[in-house]
């Protein structure tokens, strides 16, 4: 018990640290931020990536040398949105980071008398430090990979595509876990408010 105390200690520190309604607020700037990177970012760049005919999904998906030096080839002509490509990606990890924490830290808060459901979104915090960790890696070796393409290590390769195949599993838990700390933390919300009126004088 003392280990999971541990565990959970910082992200209650981070929960602790803002009112609910600034929780509020950095959750709406960062959604807003998190859409507008895809839409405005990530939609038109990747657009002009692919008439190469490749994307970066096929280079991060590529397990040998000869496969990445073949989509690095036809990458040059558009290696500036390859590289503002990645530049979005930061960004958008720390837009994701700051909108799922502050969405778990209003349902801590929310939860904060129900000793066992807390647990959610806690745990759905550290999903979130995980699987931000592991993209913005799997981002690194990509850029160490295209900014040496004529002599980086092999390595990477087997690095790239382990990282990404553990980030997706981690994404896989992330997001049902945030729906459940949601739904959770709704339905504990509207218990509360119900139980309140029922407990007004008539």
């Amino acid at each position: 018990m003392r280990r999971l105390d541990t565990l959970v200690r910082p992200v209650e520190r981070y929960a602790d640290a803002l009112s609910a309604t600034a929780h509020g607020v950095v959750a709406v700037v960062s959604f807003f931020t998190f859409v507008g990177v895809i839409a405005l970012g990530f939609v038109p760049v990747t657009r002009r990536i692919e008439t190469s005919g490749y994307s970066t999904s096929d280079l991060q998906a590529a397990t040998n040398r000869a496969e990445v030096d073949t989509i690095l080839q036809a990458f040059q002509p558009v290696m500036e949105s390859v590289v503002l490509l990645s530049v979005l990606d930061y960004l958008f990890i720390v837009a994701g980071f700051f909108l799922f924490f502050s969405l778990h830290s209003l349902a801590v808060k929310t939860l904060a008398g129900h000793e066992r459901l807390v647990l959610i979104p806690k745990v759905g915090m550290w999903l979130t430090v995980v699987s931000r960790l592991l993209d913005s890696l799997e981002n690194l070796w990509v850029i160490l990979i295209y900014t040496n393409p004529d002599d980086y290590a092999t390595v990477l390769i087997g690095l790239m595509n382990t990282t990404e195949t553990v980030k997706w599993t981690v994404v896989g838990v992330e997001y049902p876990t945030l729906g459940v700390a949601i739904v959770v933390a709704l339905l504990a919300w509207y218990t509360s408010l119900f139980d309140r009126r029922s407990a007004r004088p008539q």
